[in-house]
């Protein structure tokens, strides 16, 4: 079982079969990233065809969640800080070009691990500045009931982008 596989059950634990609300649903979306970002940092110097499909999983999975971000929760984020929402968006415009650069280069070349980490590096920002600034002012803005609603949106969509791969 991949570290990511074990992430996701945790996370099916955690959430239910109930949809999770926005903000848990988004939060357990990272921890997913961060998990595949760990099990390639785990890989040896020469495990390239790994490289290739971890990365894969972290580009899908990042590309994914940055729409939901952006056609869902964004929008309605504008209301709770304008400033930190317009951020956002570029903050996934340079992951975006990163992932694009990223795909152009072989697994076996040697900058390719330095670019995964440049990427890592911008994700974990990006996921910082909305779990410690974003979330909080989020959840204060709306009720549980609209989190709610919010949530199945995103699962919903994300659900669609998935199964469209």
């Amino acid at each position: 079982m991949t570290i990511a596989s074990e992430i996701g059950n945790i996370v099916d634990k955690i959430i239910g079969e109930e949809s999770p609300n926005a903000i848990t649903y988004l939060e357990s979306q990272h921890r997913e990233v961060e998990a595949l970002f760990k099990q390639m940092d785990e890989l040896g110097d020469r495990a390239f065809k790994a490289r290739a499909q971890i990365f894969e999983e972290i580009a899908r999975k990042l590309t994914h969640h940055a729409k939901i971000e952006e056609l869902i929760f964004y929008p309605e984020g504008k209301s709770v800080d304008k400033d930190l929402t317009l951020e956002a968006y570029e903050e996934h415009d340079v992951i975006k070009q990163m992932l694009a650069k990223i795909k152009r280069t072989e697994p076996n070349d040697e900058t390719f691990m330095a670019k995964i980490t440049v990427l890592k590096e911008i994700v974990e920002h990006h996921v910082k500045e909305e779990e410690n600034e974003y979330f909080p002012k989020t959840k204060k803005k709306f009720s549980s009931e609209e989190l709610d609603e919010l949530g199945e949106k995103l699962k919903t969509k994300f659900e669609a982008l998935e199964a469209r791969h």
